[in-house]
Parts: structure tokens; C-alpha cells; sequence
């Protein structure tokens, strides 16, 4: 089964084009053990399950600790489904589930090789920082009288900017990892494995450098579509657009108009405790399931009714704690970067790069955090990723807006333990931002 898509519950019918997981490694010269490790995953999104027991392994097998491990994914919606649906939020009746698990546990095992190659591959390099744009990205979330619709909205907040990082041994480029944020959603919905546009940009830079790995680390896209998209062609031009951004970055970090790296490579990572609007009680599903079309009746507020009721009775209580793990990479000279899990919108990049003085690299969908992660704008403007996708995962109620600035200062906060310096000009909470930014 592919994720992606709650309406799309057909198996997968073969393979458009290769899924992948890359790894680039950086090792600090002058900080013996000081190491960090950015893999790009080809997936929807990396569960909280499967994080740990790849960060446990790099840590038994490789003395990786778990702070130096970034695991990101391009939010492809042509991947495959790896989750076991325990509570049926897909209705699809158990055929998955199988397939989920031999799934779930091969690529687990493929993660930590890649992460071991990449560390046994470790040379001598020089390290650069450049920024390039793009802007096939667009905010999606028109307003209309009747709320927000999921349409190209041009006036909407966005983020153009093309980070880079690129390593080069003797004048040879031998990897770069670089980031956008943007949904991979640029396909019509089809039954084949396809990468989308992060899979083609990585091939063409890869074609461009050709002893070079490289990696796309997700931005903070959630609330951003590509346009042109739904039609066949859509991914390859995308794809090619931004691998031209990313060349473009490259050739600018090598003739020095980018920051060379110096070190001291620092990682660090904390944990907030999201916080949720109020939740129904037993008494309310209930009486939701009872107005339905009886206990055959289905549809999306009928599986949550019953899955919050199946956890009520089999843990006694609805969890309402769930902890959000917020990372920070340093490189001295270079940027900070910022990894925050769950499909987050743009404003969170701008409101952490506002509240710091230095260069800042803002990612998504990393390290687990499998659903939308609202700014307070997105909450009170409300829509689809504030008030009812929740429904299809284990969350007990929409968010509180209040998560926005909670997040945010924790991530300013682990920033400056790595070397960020805070602007003190601004307050570092809330804000979204138009075109690039502050």
C-alpha cells in the first residue's frame, strides 16, 4: 500500500522510479568523536518506533550518539505504507499489515547500513555553505468565504531559499545535501513507487557531480504545494528546477562567495510536550457513534470515535502526552541546523530564523512526529491540516496554538547551545515570512 493519500487504498502496482535512503557524514578534524550524520529518506515520514531503533543501533554499532543522527523525509506520497493501521484508519482490514512489518523491518536495517557506509567512507574534506532559490513552491491555503481552501495562494507566506552544503576533497565535489520546502505532490495520483521531484533533483546533482552522494533534507513544507503539479511531466521539471538552484549553489561555494566550514561541530537535541485543545469524553463518542448510521457506518469521524474508545478500553485513558524532539547540528562558521519532526508549515522556519542572528537551515519531517504539526496562524485561520487531519492518527484532539511558540523557543534555545547567537532585536516567537525572509 502506498502513503500519502487517505482515499487511495490500492497496493502498490511496481516501481516508477528507484526509492532511496542517502547519508553524508561529517566528522569534525579538530574535535576527536565529534561527528553528525544527515540521511534523506524517500518516505512519507519517519515513525517515532522506527527513529529509535535506528538511532540505538548507529549508537551500539558505530558509537553514534543520538543527538548526531538527522533521519529526514521528502514526504514523497508515492513511498510505501510501513505503518501496522492498528485502530483501521484506512480500512483496509489487516491486508497491509503483513507487508507493513517486512517492510518497516528491512528498511530499518538498510538506514543503519547507509549511515555505516557513509561513516566508513569518511576522508579528508573541505566544507561549504551556499544558498541558492527556487520557486516552484507555493502556499496552498487559498482564502475563500466559505475557509481555506486547498489552492495555489500566491499572496500566502512561502519560502524561496535553496540551502546547500557541499564537501569537496582536492577540488572534487564528493557530496551535498541541500533542502527545500515544498510537498513532494507533484505526480497524479498513481500506484507506482516514484521519489517525486526530491528523487529527480537528487539524481541530476548527482549526474552533475559524478563521485559525489546526494542527500535532500525536507523543509518546513506543510503548507506548500508545487505548481504546475498533477500531470505527468510536473516531478521532472520540478526536479530540474531545483537541481539547477543546487548547482548553482555549489559553483558559488566553490568560488568562495559561499562560508567555509571551521568547525567546532556541535549537536543537541531536547524535548517539548505537545499540548492538545480539549478532547471529548467516552460519553460524546458514544453518542457520535449512536447519531451514525449505526455501528456499520463509517467514515472519518466514526474511526476516530473508535479507536479513542478501543484506547479508552484497553489503557483506561486517551494519551494526551506526546513528546516532540526538537535537534540542532552547529558548524561553527557555517549555518545552525534546525530538524523539527511532523509536517510543519513555513511559519516555523521564519520565526526561527528571525530570532537568530546567524544563518539558520530550518527542516521538517525528521526523526519522527508522523502528522501536521499547525503554526497558530494555520490553527485559528483553521482548514485541512488544523482541524480534522488529526482524525487519521493517534493525536486525541487538534492542537493548541500554543505549541507554535513553545517549539520555536526550544529551538532558538538548542541553537545557541551549538553556536547560534540569538538577534536581539527580535523575540523569536510566532511570524511567518514572505518570499525568504529576515
Amino acid at each position: 500500500m502506498l502513503a500519502g493519500y487517505g482515499d487511495r487504498t490500492d497496493r502498490s502496482t511496481g516501481v516508477a522510479r528507484d526509492l532511496e535512503a542517502t547519508a553524508v557524514a561529517i566528522a569534525d578534524a579538530d574535535a576527536a568523536g565529534s561527528r553528525a550524520v544527515l540521511v534523506g529518506l524517500d518516505l512519507l515520514g519517519v515513525t517515532d518506533d522506527l527513529r529509535t531503533a535506528v538511532a540505538t543501533r548507529c549508537a551500539s554499532e558505530y558509537g553514534l550518539p543520538p543527538d548526531a543522527l538527522v533521519l529526514n523525509a521528502s514526504h514523497t506520497h508515492h513511498g510505501p505504507e510501513y505503518r501496522v493501521d492498528e485502530y483501521r484508519l484506512w480500512d483496509t482490514e489487516g491486508a497491509n499489515d503483513e507487508r507493513a512489518r517486512a517492510y518497516r523491518e528491512r528498511i530499518e536495517d538498510e538506514i543503519v547500513a547507509v549511515v555505516g557506509d557513509a561513516l566508513a567512507d569518511c576522508e579528508p574534506a573541505a566544507l561549504r555553505f551556499s544558498r541558492a532559490r527556487c520557486g516552484f513552491g507555493m502556499n496552498r491555503r487559498r482564502p475563500t468565504p466559505d475557509g481555506f481552501a486547498l489552492e495555489p495562494y500566491p499572496d500566502g507566506p512561502t519560502d524561496v531559499s535553496v540551502p546547500v552544503l557541499a564537501a569537496t576533497v582536492e577540488g572534487t565535489v564528493r557530496a551535498v545535501a541541500f533542502g527545500y520546502a515544498c510537498h513532494p505532490t507533484a505526480l497524479p495520483k498513481g500506484t507506482e513507487f516514484h521519489p517525486d521531484w526530491p528523487g529527480v533533483a537528487r539524481d541530476l546533482v548527482e549526474d552533475a557531480y559524478a563521485d559525489a552522494t546526494a542527500v535532500f533534507l525536507q523543509g518546513c513544507g506543510a503548507d506548500q504545494n508545487p505548481y504546475p503539479r498533477n500531470e505527468p511531466d510536473s516531478a521532472a521539471l520540478h526536479g530540474q528546477t531545483l537541481a539547477t538552484a543546487v548547482e548553482a549553489a555549489v559553483d558559488a561555494a566553490l568560488d568562495d562567495r559561499g562560508t567555509r566550514l571551521d568547525g567546532p561541530l556541535r549537536t543537541c537535541t531536547s524535548e517539548v510536550t505537545l499540548e492538545f485543545a480539549d478532547q471529548p469524553d467516552r460519553a460524546e463518542f458514544e453518542a457520535r457513534l449512536a447519531a451514525a448510521d449505526g455501528e456499520d457506518g463509517e467514515n472519518d469521524e466514526n474511526r476516530y470515535a473508535r479507536r479513542c474508545l478501543a484506547e479508552l478500553d484497553s489503557e483506561g485513558e486517551i494519551r494526551t502526552e506526546f513528546p516532540y524532539r526538537v535537534q540542532t547540528v552547529g558548524f561553527g562558521s557555517g549555518p545552525t541546523l534546525v530538524a523539527l519532526p511532523g509536517e510543519v508549515p513555513v511559519d516555523y522556519a521564519g520565526a526561527i530564523r528571525s530570532a537568530l542572528a546567524d544563518e539558520t537551515w530550518v527542516v521538517g519531517y525528521s526523526n519522527g512526529g508522523y502528522v501536521y504539526v499547525p503554526s497558530a496562524r494555520v490553527l485559528h485561520e483553521g482548514g485541512y491540516e488544523a482541524t480534522w487531519v488529526f482524525l487519521y492518527w493517534r493525536y486525541p484532539a487538534p492542537l493548541d496554538p500554543g505549541n507554535e511558540a513553545r517549539i520555536t523557543e526550544t529551538a532558538v534555545a538548542l541553537a545557541q547551545r551549538v553556536g547560534a547567537t540569538r538577534d536581539r532585536r527580535t523575540t523569536g516567537g510566532g511570524g511567518a515570512e514572505r518570499g525568504r525572509g529576515p
